[in-house]
């Protein structure tokens, strides 16, 4: 399933007795307001399901999964304190640790790919991300779990391999033509705009 806002106990407890996997769209369910607007993650944890995050609508809101764990912690975070403001309780809130499976084990297993990729596991299929720890907005580095999910963004990727080749080098994006890839979603909006009757975008 993908969002899962809005769904009664009775659905999550049926969700979670079947096994069926859940993948979460942060930033989309907030900004753009599918049903209750809030990422189920208390739900499906509650329901014994850890689940995988998802990327939605990019053409309108950020397409990198930094920006997805970012919200999402933040969200659980402020809904968990706000649960028991004015109380004794101690909030429970998901760490970083959390949200990170979330993006990557998780995630492979909600898409069926969980013996393929999603951990560094011998058998699996090499795809790996070298972030720099050092740059800016990183250093210095204390928790790796920590700066990944909280302090990193696209510009820190330094190299990325999928299935053991190299897509990313030293910040470099290997084997695109960007100016064409540039031209080509120009295109693609000027198409769009034009068949919704609107006057072309500048």
């Amino acid at each position: 399933m993908i969002h899962a806002t809005g769904l009664t106990p009775d659905a999550w407890r049926a969700i979670g007795a079947s096994g069926t996997t859940v993948a979460l769209a942060p930033t989309s369910d907030a900004q753009i307001g599918l049903e209750s607007a809030v990422p189920a993650v208390d739900e499906a944890l509650g329901a014994g399901l850890r689940p995988g995050l998802s990327i939605d609508v990019e053409v309108a809101l950020a397409g990198d999964m930094f920006t997805q764990m970012r919200t999402l912690h933040a969200i659980q975070r402020m809904r968990a304190v706000a649960a028991v403001y004015g109380t004794a309780r101690e909030p429970s809130r998901i760490g970083t640790l959390d949200v990170l499976d979330f993006a990557t084990l998780q995630g492979a297993r909600t898409n069926g790919l969980a013996d393929v990729t999603g951990s560094l596991t011998v058998g699996k299929q090499a795809d790996v991300l070298v972030i720099r720890a050092e740059d800016v907005n990183n250093m210095p580095l204390n928790d790796a779990v920590g700066t990944v999910v909280l302090g990193s963004d696209a510009r820190n990727v330094d190299a990325v391999f999928v299935a053991g080749e190299v897509r990313k080098w030293d910040g470099r994006v290997l084997d695109v033509d960007l100016s064409a890839l540039r031209e080509e979603a120009r295109a693609s909006r000027d198409h769009v705009v034009a068949a919704a009757g609107r006057a072309e975008l500048g």
